[in-house]
């Protein structure tokens, strides 16, 4: 249980400092106005599919192995592990090796005309919100 709650702290630190180290155009003291600081942040969060695409791809593979190892415990001994166990994983992994699809299709269907693939920051606009800060 100890050792449970260490992991979570060190892996919420580890998420926070790459985001600080990744993105340093998008805090606010580069930024002079409401929308340069918008499209800073929109620059800055580009990578994070290929990062959220690589976490769904590892972790899908994990599950799909563990869901092969939970049936094939629950065919050496059906009484000890029930069949929904391995299903469930099975099914969570395949759940997460679809996401990076789904998501591309996403951001496919958002794209501009252009043909470009999704939201570039010079198409941010904020029109009455310019002198905010």
């Amino acid at each position: 249980m100890k050792r449970s709650k260490i992991s979570h702290k060190l892996a919420a630190a580890a998420t926070v400092g790459m985001m600080a180290v990744s993105s340093n155009e998008a805090f606010a003291a580069s930024a002079t106005n409401f929308r340069t600081m918008t499209q800073n942040i929109v620059a800055a969060s580009g990578g994070f599919n290929n990062l959220i695409s690589t976490v769904c791809w590892i972790g899908g593979a994990g599950l799909g192995v563990a869901g092969i190892f939970k049936l094939k415990q629950h065919v050496d001994n059906p009484g000890q592990t029930p069949m929904k166990d391995g299903l469930v994983r099975l099914g969570c992994g395949g759940g997460l090796l679809a996401f990076p699809f789904i998501e591309s299709a996403m951001s496919g269907s958002i794209a501009d005309s252009s043909g470009g693939a999704g939201i570039s920051a010079s198409q941010v606009k904020i029109n009455s919100v310019d002198t905010f800060l």
